[in-house]
């Protein structure tokens, strides 16, 4: 699937604003590909199928659910080395204080960040996520 430089752009500059990073999936990484259970991977698999069956655990699911398992299962083992990572990054479990955010946060940003693409990716280094991060 192409995705639009664009798209990563605004996607980049808006999880920096909120203190994040934005992770991309090498285009290569083979999500549909890959049995979320046990790693298996297939060597073809078109399009028309929509349904993954694995061969050597006779998983069965939707082709889309199964990618979206290895995604996040790629993103967690990314993140695992960099310490503890929370399923909200912002702290579900604190509130705003009644008199307001503190004053930090504005509408509008007093400076735009800055989209920095670290090289990553590629069919030759077998990378399988590049780091978009801000400045």
């Amino acid at each position: 699937m192409f995705v639009s430089l664009h798209l990563v752009r605004q996607l980049a500059y808006k999880t920096g604003w909120h203190g994040g990073r934005l992770l991309v999936a090498s285009r290569w990484f083979p999500s549909s590909k890959t049995c979320s259970s046990c790693g298996a991977v297939k060597t073809k698999l078109p399009l028309r199928v929509r349904t993954y069956v694995c061969e050597g655990c006779g998983l069965t699911m939707d082709r889309d659910h199964n990618a979206a398992r290895n995604l996040a299962s790629l993103v967690e083992r990314m993140v695992a080395g960099s310490g503890p990572e929370t399923i909200n990054g912002r702290g579900a479990d604190r509130k705003t204080p009644p008199g307001g955010a503190g004053g930090r946060e504005t509408s509008t940003p007093h400076r735009a960040p800055v989209a920095r693409i670290r090289r990553g990716p590629s069919r030759t280094t077998g990378e399988s996520l590049r780091i978009l991060e801000t400045q």
